[in-house]
């Protein structure tokens, strides 16, 4: 009997060329890219990042079928570059309406090459040609090519064909024969992280597993099947996961020497399948709803897609069938982006029970309605992704063991002053009384995993601090099921021991904070790895380390007692800045105010802590260091951290996170807002939970009158003004009068700015997802709506948590890891390598490859701007997720 592969194969080999639909027109749209129904081409709507270079979504870009199948097509000089290798500078771009034609102008100064990329639409695909102003330059024969790369997720386990009879199976495992190949003896000098970094991986590079004139990939595959035929160099397939986990497929021709006009052409065909529309995409809440609360669902569609103007929603029945619960109307589409999108709205489905939702030959999965629906969509970020992101302590989950304890030998004060590699930068070789390379003790305490990587971010670690302390005040947040023994550095899942896991994170947090201040006198940019061996470390953190302190004058391998001759410590960046030191101070005084009755010395210490911390800054204030000592961003607690980044007169934007790892900067503060670039106010945060914490003692008190009125400017309100009505009770009855009128104008405002997206909520406009600003949206919303109820719906709070559960763009697939029916369950997590998840993960969600496509892969978890969860996120998610449960139990 034939498997379905073998029909495949066979049908390819039999019918040639026939394999392809009939001959089709791209032609160049006003977006300036290649079109036709089912197949796109861009050509460099987006460059390089200047700071994390390749982040897989540049140069030519190939979609078919509504999935991104290709990208980063141009010339390289290694079969599978990483994410720092050299890469070509774009002169310039053109779009050639009148020969359907994509052009881009790049050159390698270094080596003296200049040539242009050329994407011509031709029936049935487009020819990819690369012309040379001079032919190649003789060094780098055999090393410069022409690369495509293509997404793993889509072809691992599909079929290829090379020259219609030669039949193969893309690995799911990379298990290629690897070379080495030097660098060349006058190749222009890297940085010296990246010279130690190619050292330390020995130079290898895998052979290809497939080689000839034309292949076709995914033969099996209706949806993803294309010809690439060459009629230069021979085109080779490399797998370029062999050197990294986050590596593509890569299709690879190699420029002969002697050649310039069309030293390479390709043809690529995809099968286009005729007149293709994408299916409906209906956009819903994974975990359900409420049942006396708004129920919208989002239709995304084709533009071409003509489908029916009604919608269902069925109900399950006990015994597996399906009943009629509602039939209503959608909404005259609406466009955005390259979809059109209606809404279908099915509030008058109340009563309890499992329900779908049915268009045209679309079915969603199955969901409650629920007066308990958001209850459990918050426990997972808090007890799972937040407690494998502990530092320097194991953690246990019955049977499994996350990881061990990490880091035990933090750290030593940055030896190398200026940038570092994920835009970390050590402004001075000197703090107090250390000196670059000394170990500073007591650093070897609390904190979080920032992100997929290991690092302690300190915009994240403040944030998350003040997260979880809102949590708990604001919803008596007394929830436990963590047991957490700081002295034993040991921390177990599932095990209650009585103490509320949000006051145990707290106190982790803090730990931390302290020992900055009493060892180092002030807060810090944070620690980070000292090298990218260890940068791009995967699996269990204990591991990356020898937990031992470096001592210079033991040998390489020398061990003697807690010490070893073995420079793996982390560097600890003491750069410091008044947005760090502020944000340090507020997370001090949150503390204290958490740990009281809980832990009375901690909360002691971390109050008077605060206090001296705010009379020095007050007497001495905090510079802004030149070359800020932050990388090239927003924080990393900002994007996804919300209560920090909107408390702080922050844009809460995107941040670009580095693969495999991510990295922290000021993000911009709202126009003329004040001092050194950071916002003015900045001490707000500080002087309203020192306020709080000391029971509205002075001189914080009056520091929250004096900033009040600027603080909730219509300006403001998203960038700190909401927490305002924190700061109510402690202020004068007219205060309440006076923010009732700034919010009153806010509201006024707000809908049509959320209009501009079908989802009504701040749309991803970054090169970093952007669920962050939308959990910052259900948080501010809240407590507006608590403040003023007659003004602000709780419905906003309820859209946005709806959001990031499933009713956003491109799939309903929940952005919270493993929370819904459907759920992403592939992360940029430090376990990826697994293609796996962190429970409770949440990630930044859709971005827009340029110009015009929305993306988020559901089976793929490397792009980390698509797939890093934060732990800052996680924080502001426990606040979301709350707030959303105790508005579905407000008596309506």
């Amino acid at each position: 009997m034939l498997t379905r592969i073998s029909m495949c194969l066979l049908f390819a080999v039999a019918s040639g060329p026939s394999l392809y639909g009939a001959d089709f027109a791209m032609k160049v749209t006003d977006k300036n890219y290649l079109d036709t129904q089912g197949f796109s081409v861009f050509l460099y709507d987006s460059t390089y990042h200047p700071v994390f270079v390749d982040q897989k979504n540049t140069a030519m870009e190939m979609i078919l079928h509504g999935q991104r199948i290709a990208t980063n097509g141009d010339v390289r000089l290694m079969p599978t570059p990483e994410q720092w290798d050299l890469v070509a500078t774009l002169k310039g771009r053109h779009a050639d309406k009148a020969n359907n034609r994509l052009t881009a102008d790049l050159a390698f100064p270094t080596f003296d090459l200049s040539y242009t990329l050329e994407v011509t639409a031709e029936p049935g695909g487009v020819k990819v040609s690369i012309n040379l102003d001079k032919p190649l330059p003789r060094k780098l024969a055999g090393r410069a090519g022409f690369n495509l790369e293509f997404l793993p997720s889509i072809y691992m386990g599909k079929a290829y064909l090379v020259d219609g009879t030669k039949a193969g199976i893309f690995p799911r495992t990379p298990n290629d024969a690897m070379v080495k190949v030097l660098p060349l003896a006058d190749e222009p000098k890297k940085a010296y992280y990246l010279e130690d970094w190619d050292k330390a991986k020995g130079y290898t590079e895998p052979l290809p597993f497939a080689q000839g004139k034309s292949i076709t990939l995914g033969v099996d595959d209706a949806l993803a099947r294309v010809n690439v035929r060459s009629d230069t160099a021979d085109l080779m397939l490399f797998d370029g996961r062999s050197r990294a986990q986050n590596g593509w497929f890569v299709l690879r021709s190699l420029i002969p020497s002697g050649k310039t006009t069309g030293a390479i052409v390709w043809h690529i065909r995809p099968d286009v399948i005729p007149n293709w529309t994408r299916p409906p995409m209906i956009a819903h809440s994974q975990v359900g709803y409420a049942p006396g609360f708004e129920k919208v669902a989002v239709l995304e569609l084709d533009p071409k897609y003509d489908g029916p103007k009604t919608a269902k929603v069925l109900r399950l029945m006990e015994d597996g069938s399906y009943k009629q619960a509602f039939e209503g109307p959608i909404t005259p589409s609406t466009p955005w982006l390259r979809y059109v999108y209606s809404k279908f709205d099915f509030t008058p489905v109340k009563d309890p029970g499992l329900y779908v939702i049915e268009y045209a030959d679309q079915r969603t999965a199955t969901f409650p309605i629920s007066k308990d629906a958001y209850a459990n969509i918050w426990q997972d970020s808090l007890d799972h992704h937040m407690a494998v992101q502990m530092d320097h302590v194991s953690v246990r989950e019955a049977y499994r063991v996350w990881h061990g304890a990490s880091h035990l030998d933090d750290g030593r004060l940055a030896p190398v002053v200026g940038e570092q590699f994920d835009g970390w930068n050590q402004a001075t070789a000197t703090d107090g009384m250390y000196k670059g390379g000394d170990h500073i003790p007591g650093m070897n305490v609390g904190g979080w995993y920032d992100a997929g990587d290991f690092d302690l971010e300190e915009p994240a670690q403040l944030s998350v601090i003040q997260s979880l302390a809102l949590a708990y005040r604001a919803f008596d947040l007394k929830y436990d099921e963590l047991t957490v023994d700081e002295a034993e550095r040991e921390v177990e899942m599932h095990r209650p021991d009585g103490v509320p896991d949000t006051v145990q994170q707290v106190k982790h947090g803090a730990l931390l904070i302290l020992a900055q201040f009493h060892v180092i006198g002030h807060a810090i940019r944070g620690t980070h790895e000292p090298d990218l061996r260890q940068y791009t470390h995967l699996g269990d953190g204990a591991s990356k380390t020898d937990g031992r302190i470096y001592d210079p004058k033991l040998g390489p391998n020398e061990v003697k007692g807690d010490y070893s001759g073995k420079p793996d410590d982390r560097w600890i960046f003491s750069t410091n800045n008044p947005y760090f030191q502020w944000n340090a101070i507020a997370a001090l005084a949150a503390s204290a105010d958490v740990l009281k009755g809980w832990d009375d010395a901690l909360a002691k210490d971390c109050l008077e802590t605060a206090i001296k911390a705010w009379n020095d800054e007050k007497d001495h204030p905090t510079q802004n260091p030149g070359g800020s000592g932050f990388g090239a961003e927003a924080p990393e607690g900002v994007p996804e951290g919300g209560v920090l980044a909107a408390s702080q007169g922050v844009v809460s934007g995107s941040g670009a996170p580095a693969s495999p790892g991510a990295t922290s900067a000021p993000a911009a503060p709202p126009a003329g807002s004040g001092r050194g670039g950071f916002g003015a106010g900045l001490d707000w945060a500080a002087a309203l939970e020192l306020t709080i914490a000391t029971n509205g003692a002075e001189p914080y008190k009056s520091r929250l009158k004096e900033l009040f009125p600027q603080m909730i400017t219509p300006q403001r309100m998203d960038f700190g003004g909401w927490t305002a009505v924190r700061a109510l009770p402690y202020l004068d009855a007219s205060a309440k009068d006076q923010m009732r009128e700034a919010v009153k104008t806010y509201m006024a405002g707000l809908d049509k700015q959320l209009d501009a997206t079908p989802f009504g909520v701040p749309p991803s406009q970054g090169t970093w997802g952007g669920s962050g600003a939308v959990v910052d949206m259900a948080i501010r919303m809240y407590f507006l709506h608590q403040a003023f109820p007659d003004l602000v719906s709780s419905e906003y709070t309820l859209r946005a948590v709806n959001y990031i559960l499933g009713t956003h763009p491109v799939s309903s697939t929940s952005y919270v890891a493993g929370v819904g029916t459907v759920s992403k369950t592939k992360t940029y997590s430090n376990n990826r390598a697994d293609n796996a998840y962190i429970p409770g993960a949440v990630i930044p969600g859709y971005i827009l490859i340029k110009p015009d496509f929305p993306e988020c892969i559901d089976d793929f978890g490397f792009l980390w701007f698509e797939d890093e969860a934060v732990v800052a996120g996680s924080a502001s998610w426990v606040v979301a997720g709350n707030a959303a449960d105790a508005i579905t139990k407000e008596s309506k």
